[in-house]
């Protein structure tokens, strides 16, 4: 059936899901900032694709279906506050990758690639170690 509703419907689904997930609400928007974006930190696309690249556990990048990838481009890439700064090839890889976290983690691993870049999994390594 996903083959069926193609880009366009996969698109308008998600941005249905992120209007009614906009802060202030129950749920995972709660915690978003007010203009609908993902709270990270502007970085730029080679810092993104890194992060996402380690968490994965590196080499290429698997064969995902193709609804991953359009989750993680219009969930994740797309919502990312610096993305518009970054090249094609920058976007192209950190869909590639942010779709192989989604299909190896589900969306816990877009919440560890959140943690990796908000620094939380940095300052939880420095805490335990001091």
């Amino acid at each position: 059936m996903a083959e069926a509703v193609g880009e366009a419907g996969v698109r308008e689904l998600v941005a249905g899901w992120l209007a009614a997930e906009r802060p202030g609400e129950d749920g995972a928007g709660g915690g978003e900032p007010p203009d609908g974006g993902w709270a990270v930190p502007p970085a730029a696309g080679a810092v993104v694709v890194a992060a996402a690249r380690r968490l994965a556990g590196g080499g290429a990048p698997a064969v995902v279906p193709e609804g991953l990838r359009l989750i993680a481009e219009a969930l994740v890439v797309d919502e990312y506050p610096s993305a518009g700064a970054w090249t094609a090839r920058e976007r192209a890889e950190a869909v590639e990758w942010v779709a192989l976290l989604l299909h190896r983690f589900g969306e816990d691993g877009v919440t560890l690639l959140t943690a990796e870049l908000t620094g939380e999994a940095g300052e939880s390594a420095g805490t335990s170690a001091g």
